[in-house]
């Protein structure tokens, strides 16, 4: 069990970002929770990230002067750790051909526990997927453009995924959820 430094709320290890010190005292998000040394902990909400930035409690933890930080920076290192590990996970769903991908292996959604839809996807397809995505009860997210969802996954250009492994699915929904919390916090815009 992990507490954060911001709001002392308990998580269990993988539930927090954990952030480690380098010599010079600059702060660096351990995407992997592997870095060596002593680590702090961080929520992925909005306050913890200011709180932690503002008042220097990145300091106070590891007791020693850490260079400057503003809630912005910290906010795009941590969404960066995010976004690679979604990257990470597409890449290893790829490889295990737990995605599905293309109109007619999308035209029923039978079998996917998450729908992935690029940024850039034509908005009529879009919009049939969506509406197949709610009525069959699949959650669905906006993720990256056709180029990069593709390049994820080992291929060219994706609109749109359909992952078919259960752990899978619900890592990367943790992930995305993980990720909509740190570009609430980098916009400062509350959902």
């Amino acid at each position: 069990m992990r507490s954060c430094i911001a709001c002392r709320a308990v998580e269990e290890r993988g539930g927090l970002v954990r952030c480690v010190c380098d010599a010079d005292g600059g702060i660096h998000v351990d995407r992997f929770l592997k870095a060596p040394g002593r680590g702090a902990h961080l929520c992925y909400a909005r306050d913890c990230i200011e709180r932690a930035a503002q008042r220097n409690l990145f300091g106070r933890a590891f007791k020693r002067a850490i260079a400057p930080l503003t809630p912005d920076i910290l906010g795009q290192r941590i969404e960066a750790a995010v976004v690679a590990r979604i990257d990470d996970t597409l890449a290893l769903t790829g490889r295990a051909r737990a995605a599905r991908s293309g109109a007619e292996a999308l035209k029923r959604l039978g079998g996917v526990e998450l729908l992935i839809l690029a940024e850039d996807a034509a908005a009529d397809g879009a919009s049939r997927l969506i509406r197949r995505a709610t009525a069959c009860e699949v959650p669905w997210v906006r993720y990256g453009d056709a180029a990069h969802l593709g390049a994820a996954v080992g291929h060219p250009r994706r609109v749109a995924l359909g992952i078919t492994d259960v752990d899978m699915a619900r890592r990367l929904q943790k992930e995305f959820e993980r990720r909509d919390r740190i570009l609430v916090a980098a916009s400062g815009v509350s959902r």
